[in-house]
């Protein structure tokens, strides 16, 4: 379930602690899109909040990896990661362009139809 749950500092940015709060729900996948935008934003950003993404990714993905034997690249991993979650909000911005796009066209066949007296649905 995505959280709708947006904090900001100050317009869309949110500060180091914000950011620290959002890494589990970053981890599961749980930011909605607006907050998602603000925590790679912010992420882009600031080195220390870099860090601390590594710290808890490692706890959170490593170390169960850890417990049974598997190798695996923590850097690599998380970059992968954070791609892959810049992939699904642009997929999720362009599905939320397309759905508006189709209410203004079912509209505008809504308003034609009560104009020229066409039934559309029945």
């Amino acid at each position: 379930m995505k959280t709708n749950f947006i904090p900001r500092a100050e317009g869309n940015s949110i500060t180091h602690k914000q950011f620290e709060k959002q890494i589990p729900l970053f981890l599961e996948d749980r930011l909605a899109n607006r907050a998602l935008e603000a925590f790679l934003r912010h992420l882009d950003s600031c080195g220390s909040c870099q860090d601390e993404l590594s710290i808890q990714f490692l706890v959170f993905a490593g170390m169960p990896k850890l417990e049974t034997g598997e190798t695996f690249n923590l850097q690599k991993e998380l970059d992968a990661y954070i791609q892959t979650e810049r992939g699904r909000l642009r997929r999720r911005e362009h599905l939320g362009a397309a759905a508006f796009i189709l209410e203004v066209i079912t509209l505008a066949a809504m308003v034609m139809a009560a104009v020229t007296g066409i039934m559309l649905f029945m």
